[in-house]
């Protein structure tokens, strides 16, 4: 597998230099990545040829203190694979991750038991990621005691703290996750996240199973919580209109690679790149005489485009014969760096296909 994966990435051009902090390059950042990728090997049948799958290509990523990073992108894309490589939860195929210049794969038991207290991940699913057999305040307390912080007590004070920042009164902390709402329950698993004051959390779709007006309340309590806390985050999302609100630069993946990052604003104003573009035009308008007459995105994810080429030239309404031949550098254009080879022809609007409703 690994001769395969040498011989694919030879087509590629040289790594991107991806660096998503904010300012000049940090001398000392908080996590580092480089190269970092992900092959899975799938097997359909007993007697099915194994085959791999590309999830991760090539990312290098620079995050400093406090900085809020923004991963954005189809189901597919890669991204969740990505908050899980940076996280160790997954080893990468090849490349580097350092968090505070320690690399992974070179950490001891204690190194780990130390990177865990400083990491965190908030999942899609609350439900699913709550014990359904313990109370909510154990299971925000449970942390806090397993690594000796505090005793059962300290560890029951420091969790109903905890709570009350995120909005839930300490009266809940009997309760068990069935007994509360989607909203509540997200919000334990924030307040669990970040009991043991992390200095890096992963937030993986964290408010995409909740409804506008409870999403509304949780991004307000995650950007009161940035500003309080010394924390960095990447918050990985599908929703672009979620992600303006929480981030300071964004990175676009698609099938694995990122295809644009830079500020946020920046981006937003004069999206490079036609897969960012697409994206842009499907966030829905709130105005309720229009609508979508066509999706901005056609086509699904082609993954037997990742050999050769740009990788969304099947779906790009700008494909030339380049982008079949010839695979996009991430480079600079305008404010931002894009992976496209016309980048700098895209105009700054951005026209939807819309009409007005009668």
């Amino acid at each position: 597998m690994h001769s395969q994966l040498s011989r694919s990435r030879k087509r590629r051009p040289p790594s991107s230099g991806l660096v998503l902090s904010s300012g000049e390059r940090m001398s000392t950042p908080l996590l580092q990545a480089r190269g970092l990728t992900k092959v899975f090997r799938l097997k359909s049948g007993l007697f099915a040829k194994a085959s791999n799958q590309v999830a991760v290509d090539s990312v290098d990523l620079d995050l400093a203190k406090r900085e809020r990073i923004g991963m954005v992108g189809e189901s597919g894309s890669g991204k969740s694979t990505l908050g899980r490589l940076l996280l160790g939860l997954t080893p990468p195929t090849v490349g580097e991750v350092r968090f505070e210049g320690v690399p992974h794969k070179e950490r001891t038991s204690r190194d780990w038991s130390k990177f865990r207290m400083q990491t965190s991940l908030v999942q899609q699913n609350p439900l699913s990621a709550l014990n359904p057999q313990m109370t909510i305040g154990e299971q925000v307390a449970e942390a806090v005691w397993v690594h000796h912080v505090a005793d059962r007590a300290g560890a029951r004070d420091r969790a109903a703290a905890m709570l009350e920042r995120v909005g839930l009164p300490t009266g809940m902390m009997g309760r068990f996750p069935h007994q509360m709402s989607g909203g509540q329950r997200q919000r334990v698993v924030i307040a669990r996240a970040l009991v043991l004051g992390p200095k890096l959390v992963v937030f993986d779709e964290a408010v995409s199973a909740l409804d506008v007006s409870v999403q509304a309340q949780v991004v307000s309590i995650l950007r009161s919580l940035w500003q309080e806390l010394d924390l960095a985050y990447v918050f990985i999302t599908h929703d672009l209109r979620i992600v303006r609100h929480l981030v300071d630069r964004i990175a676009v993946m698609y099938l694995g690679r990122v295809v644009e990052t830079g500020d946020i604003r920046s981006v937003y104003a004069w999206p490079r790149h036609p897969y960012t573009r697409a994206l842009l035009a499907s966030v829905p308008t709130m105005d309720p005489r229009v609508r979508n007459v066509e999706p901005p995105i056609q086509g699904e994810l082609d993954f037997s485009t990742l050999a050769k080429g740009c990788s969304f030239r099947s779906r790009c309404p700008f494909a030339i014969d380049r982008c079949v031949s010839e695979t996009p550098a991430l480079r600079q254009a305008g404010d931002q760096k894009v992976a496209c080879h016309r980048a700098e022809e895209l105009p700054r609007e951005i026209v939807p296909q819309r009409e007005i409703a009668q």
